[in-house]
């Protein structure tokens, strides 16, 4: 039987290759995986980090607890760590004029990362000791979790701020390049550098290719032009303690200003640098005022067109005063409308313009009385030196600081006698402890009187603080703030919601910042007003001021009652200051003030009136000087006193004359001279 031989067909194909190809597949599909979790981890590596460094900390434990020694692998990393940290937070280097650090970090960041490495090593180190993560009852799982968790949150949160601006910050910048330092631009070639985002919008520091920074801020209305903005939405000042080159640029999207901040308190006051934060500038730094200074008290003179913030700019002043032990006098000639609160809580008060010329010449005889006291006086110095004679004012050591504020002043300086009275007050009051704080609506000429020393009074007032409201006036910007590249009568009386700009202005004091601020607002001056008790000047001042001074409640009273109250016949009288009208006193204080007083003139006025009389024609003070063989100093004083009495006539600056000569041209060589 033939055998038969069955045979299968197939198919070419082989299991082996199969089962070769199914784990090729396997494998291809996890390594795609792994690759795809990578580039996920990649990508989300800002916001996993904390996890990523949890994870790495329970690895890195664990693995350096198989060797022995594993832990002094770990300690020297921790360490190591720590002062990379600590190098990282503290060196900022250069190498020729290129910086290779811009800036560093902020306390807080590194904070955290010293935190971060300190803290983390410490529990890998304990790990590696003791036999790596351990689950179950050991703490390290715990501790790693709670360590991942604490330091996750400040990242993440801090994430989460500084992200969001990036975008609008490139904007700003790639906008600046585009429209401001282009070619054509206001500031061509000009960089935009640190700009930060603000609740009320951003700043930045503007680096101009040429010149300083006042070319930046005389192009601020081109720069908010090309930046499509408002003018009142862009300010642009010098950036104190930097290059020229650099300014600060701040824009709003809402001006901080805007809403007035309630003045805090009589607290405001410093009595160790005798400064007072008196409101904010549009940044959120306090604008300061100046009280006194170690040499002495600092006079202020203050402007502002009417609504432009100036009573209660005073009413925040005179509080601070009468709760820090610091003498007022007030004098309101607009019948006290100005500043009523203050009628019975302050020293002295004054409604009429009268008054407040008789309470210049209480000041006055004050002033001399404590320059004659001081001259001989016995102080230990910072050496430990016992000496004689202080030529500095130390705030109540022995008297009370005296504050002498005169609202609406060009009424009391247009009356005779009051100019040169106040410039002396001015010149010599400081070292006696006394400031004078004059109030205009505006800084022209004829606000400070009609005479020779109105320019000098300007001066030296606005030598010392400088407050500048909205003023009504474009000719007198420069006047009021010389060297100040800013424009007080361009402020707006108006918000944009239709509310009062009172208390905006500008403000030159310790802080020396061109920058818009705002004043405290003042509610309730009532409050400070009625609480507290009136500091009051000191009994040798008090006895030299006259009746106007002792029957200053007197006339209160009689105002009140609607009558019209009368000053003493000695109101404007020059007091101690002239010898004809001394009163004999046992007092040793007065009988040394009279004395000294008496002193000055000594014959000088009588040897002034009659080299004028003598001369026919009208003469300069170093004229004077040099004929009668004085002092500039003293033929100065003598012609004041000479011009209160009427018997010397001030024809042009520094040219006098007698009253009989007056009309006689003077000669050229007078004027060249004095001039």
């Amino acid at each position: 039987m033939p055998k038969t031989i069955t045979v299968e067909k197939t198919d070419g194909t082989d299991d082996r290759p199969t089962k070769t190809r199914k784990a090729g597949s396997s494998r291809s599909s996890n390594s795609k995986a792994a690759r795809r979790a990578l580039r996920l981890a990649y990508r989300t590596r800002r916001g996993m980090a904390p996890l990523y460094a949890t994870a790495a900390q329970a690895i890195a434990g664990s693995a350096l607890s198989v060797p022995d020694d594993g832990w002094k692998t770990a300690l020297a990393a921790t360490v190591t760590g720590a002062a990379a940290t600590a190098a990282w937070g503290r060196w900022e280097m250069r190498v020729g004029k290129k910086r290779l650090r811009k800036r560093l970090p902020a306390r807080a960041d590194y904070l955290a990362a010293a935190s971060a490495v300190t803290t983390g090593g410490s529990l890998i180190t304990a790990m590696a000791a003791t036999g790596g993560l351990q689950p179950g009852h050991s703490p390290y799982p715990a501790l790693v979790a709670a360590w991942g968790i604490g330091h996750g949150i400040y990242w993440w949160r801090r994430g989460k701020k500084t992200a969001a601006p990036a975008p609008l910050l490139a904007e700003q910048i790639q906008l600046w390049q585009d429209e401001v330092a282009c070619a054509d631009g206001p500031l061509p070639g000009s960089d935009l550098k640190n700009v930060i985002t603000t609740d009320y919008g951003w700043t930045g520091v503007i680096v101009v290719r040429k010149g300083n920074w006042r070319k930046a801020h005389a192009a601020a209305a081109d720069i908010a032009g090309a930046l499509d903005l408002p003018e009142e939405m862009l300010q642009i000042e010098k950036a104190t303690g930097q290059s020229a080159k650099r300014a600060i640029i701040a824009v709003f999207d809402r001006n901080p200003l805007q809403k007035p901040t309630d003045h805090p308190g009589p607290q405001i006051l410093n009595t160790k640098t005798g400064q007072a934060a008196v409101g904010l500038f549009y940044d959120g730094a306090p604008a300061h005022y100046a009280f006194w200074k170690p040499s002495g008290p600092v006079h202020t003179v203050v402007y502002g067109a009417t609504d432009g913030g100036k009573s209660r700019f005073l009413d925040m002043l005179l509080g601070t005063e009468r709760h820090n032990g610091i003498v007022s006098w007030v004098c309101d000639p607009q019948g006290g409308q100005s500043l009523p609160r203050w009628r019975e809580a302050v020293d002295w008060y004054e409604d009429t313009a009268q008054g407040g010329l008789a309470m210049l010449y209480a000041v006055r005889n004050v002033m001399y009385e404590r320059s004659a006291r001081y001259s001989m006086m016995e102080f230990v110095d910072h050496k430990g030196r016992k000496l004689r004679g202080r030529d500095h004012f130390v705030v109540g050591d022995p008297d009370p600081l005296i504050s002498v504020t005169i609202d609406e002043a060009h009424r009391v300086l247009n009356l005779q006698g009051a100019p040169a009275l106040v410039l002396e007050i001015i010149q010599m009051a400081r070292k006696c402890g006394i400031k004078i704080r004059l109030v205009f609506q505006g800084p022209k000429a004829n606000m400070f009187g009609n005479a020779p020393e109105s320019t000098d009074i300007r001066e030296q007032a606005q030598s010392g603080n400088t407050v500048m409201f909205r003023t009504a006036s474009s000719l007198t910007d420069s006047i009021g703030l010389p060297g100040w590249d800013v424009n007080p009568s361009q402020l707006p009386m108006y918000w944009p919601d239709k509310t009062s700009t009172a208390g905006l202005g500008y403000i030159k004091g310790p802080d020396n910042r061109q920058a818009q601020f705002r004043a405290y607002f003042d509610r309730d001056p009532a409050h400070w007003a009625t609480t507290g008790v009136t500091p009051t000047v000191e009994a040798s001042a008090a006895a030299v001021c006259g009746k106007a001074y002792h029957e200053r409640l007197d006339r209160l009273e009689a105002r009140l009652r609607g009558e019209t109250p009368v000053l003493p016949d000695d109101a404007f009288s020059d007091g101690p200051a002239d010898p004809a009208r001394v009163v004999p006193s046992s007092d040793p204080i007065a009988q040394a003030s009279a004395a000294i007083a008496a002193e000055a003139p000594a014959g000088t006025d009588d040897k002034v009136l009659a080299f004028l009389a003598e001369r026919g024609r009208p003469v300069g003070r170093i004229t004077i000087a040099q004929e009668t063989g004085l002092t500039i100093s003293a033929v100065k004083n003598a012609l004041t006193r000479l011009k209160t009495k009427g018997l010397a006539v001030a024809v042009d600056r520094g040219i006098w004359a007698h009253p009989d000569h007056a009309d006689t041209p003077a000669d050229p060589t007078e004027l060249d001279a004095a001039a």
